[in-house]
């Protein structure tokens, strides 16, 4: 689907919610397919923009924690970012500690909610690899 058809789905979700039966904005927003990616102990996040298909006007904002923690950490270099990834090998750097990402997006002052990773444990990616 072009770019065009998205944007023109995503302004009928926006301007006619009664008309369109639709998501609302902020959940078409939502990042998609949330995960890590590790290779040697090098451990990246991915995702994929929303459905409403608006890829790099999107913004990008990107938090972890280690499995347990009441508290997000936002990850500085990956705040308002532009990309569809994030490296947190640093933030992962304990192989044996369970770890969780998650991603939100904003659009012209819309944000969506966030999507969260999959519990990911480096040590356990690692094995499953070999």
């Amino acid at each position: 689907m072009t770019l065009k058809c998205c944007f023109l789905g995503f302004l009928l979700s926006v301007l006619l919610p009664g008309v369109v039966e639709t998501q609302p904005a902020n959940e078409s927003l939502k990042p998609q397919r949330v995960h890590f990616q590790s290779r040697n102990f090098h451990n990246i996040l991915h995702w994929q923009p929303g459905r409403a298909c608006l890829g790099n006007n999107s913004i990008y904002f990107v938090q972890y924690k280690v499995y347990g923690e009441k508290q997000w950490k936002n990850k500085e270099n990956c705040w308002g970012i532009r990309e569809f990834f994030c490296d947190l090998t640093n933030e992962t750097s304990d192989i044996w500690e369970p770890y969780y990402g998650r991603v939100k997006t904003t659009l012209a002052g819309i944000h969506s909610g966030w999507t969260m990773t999959q519990r990911f444990t480096p040590w356990w990616e690692r094995a499953k690899g070999v």
